[in-house]
């Protein structure tokens, strides 16, 4: 990565120094003196480079480019750099300077006002690069786009779900965008946040009315099809929660671990576990889950020595190994075995455990983080919908 920025720098260097060239060569009006100051800045800031010292090379290019109509995309790129690095507060003076420069041509004033409202979300100054990003909407040219998607990740970080809406459902107009699954699905999960809201307030009408905006953005959005299950349990609708759910196992299988709790209480509310058990056998033949296997030999009242909750669990594991499975295998086989072969077992069973413990069960397919805990989004990249089960042993 280090290498990386070194040749951007370096190639930086070498656009500043063409620039520098075309300048000292079509302006009269300098002096022999000030382009060899120039030059000579160019050619010291290029030896920080090459003696690994980026920032101060930095430096020395912003300090040896002279702000003007040439050289205003080069400051733009410098400072952007500067924010990548981390240094945040070099990179707003550079995109000030280059703001407050007169008669800025509208494009140009657009895109610095979009650096610089990126500056300031990096430095936590919402509140600023909102006012930046406004000024761009209220423009109306092309650099809107980009400007509405910005505000969508402050009004994400500030929790203003409707202000997030709108911005979507303004960039959805665009004709390039309107099928862009991350946007439509990240505004079904701002109606889904509004809605919980309403849900906690026990507000069930209004919830509703927000997971059906969410359908009209995401027609399968899971978490609507969550909330709106977990609403119709709440109010006695017993079949159509069960319904529900098992249109999110049709969509996503991989979410059958936040189905099982519900629907084995729906079941029991109907009286119908043997449907329930049914389900379960199908879950773990068709989409291999491993929650659904546990769950089915609990419900089983499967003991230590149980024979069919053994060979199970056995099948199980040839074709999805898991912790969770083999756990509880070992722990139906220790009755009944030999002495020291139920010690092996036991040792074996403490050493599965230990790292069950100590190991993830979620992870991010976008940035790679990983948790205990699931998230709807990514604690680390911001990112919907990428968090998914850690299902199998070689995946640890």
């Amino acid at each position: 990565m280090e290498s990386l920025t070194f040749y951007l720098l370096l190639l930086t260097a070498i656009i500043a120094g063409w620039l520098l060239g075309k300048l000292g060569s079509s302006k009269s009006t300098h002096t022999k003196s000030s382009n060899s100051n120039l030059f000579q800045d160019y050619f010291v800031g290029l030896n920080y480079l090459l003696n690994d010292e980026p920032d101060e090379a930095i430096d020395t290019f912003i300090k040896a480019l002279e702000i003007n109509s040439e050289t205003i995309e080069t400051h733009l790129a410098l400072g952007a750099l500067l924010r990548r690095r981390g240094k945040v507060d070099k990179a707003i003076n550079v995109h000030q300077a280059l703001l407050a420069r007169p008669n800025l041509e509208r494009d140009f004033s657009n895109s610095v006002r979009l650096q610089l409202a990126l500056n300031y979300i990096a430095a936590g100054l919402l509140d600023r690069a909102e006012r930046l990003l406004k000024e761009v909407l209220d423009d109306g040219g092309e650099a809107k786009w980009d400007a509405l998607r910005q505000l969508i990740t402050i009004y994400q970080t500030e929790k203003e779900w409707e202000n997030a809406i709108s911005c979507s459902s303004a960039l959805l107009q665009n004709a390039q965008l309107r099928k862009d699954p991350a946007l439509l699905g990240g505004a079904a999960h701002y109606c889904c946040e509004i809605a919980q809201q309403h849900l906690q307030n026990n507000q069930d009408v209004q919830a509703r009315a927000e997971i059906k905006r969410a359908f009209t953005f995401e027609r399968k959005s899971i978490r609507a099809m969550l909330l709106l299950a977990d609403i119709e349990q709440r109010e006695g609708k017993y079949k159509a929660a069960i319904k529900e759910l098992l249109r999110v196992r049709a969509a996503k299988p991989q979410f059958i671990a936040q189905l099982l709790e519900p629907l084995a209480s729906c079941h029991d509310s109907l009286g119908t576990r043997a449907d329930f058990e049914k389900v379960l056998r199908t879950m773990v033949l068709e989409d291999s889950s491993t929650e659904a296997a546990l769950m089915l030999v609990k419900i089983t009242n499967a003991s230590p020595g149980n024979v069919e909750a053994i060979r199970l669990l056995r099948a199980h594991l040839e074709h999805s190994p898991s912790a969770g499975a083999l756990i509880e295998l070992l722990g139906l086989q220790l009755d009944g075995v030999d002495e020291n072969v139920a010690s092996s077992l036991e040792s074996l069973l403490s050493l599965v455990k230990a790292q069950a413990q100590g190991s993830s069960e979620y992870r991010c397919h976008h940035c790679g983080f990983e948790t205990k805990n699931f998230f709807w989004m990514c604690p680390s990249c911001k990112q919907w919908d990428k968090i998914s089960p850690i299902n199998d042993l070689s995946a640890r």
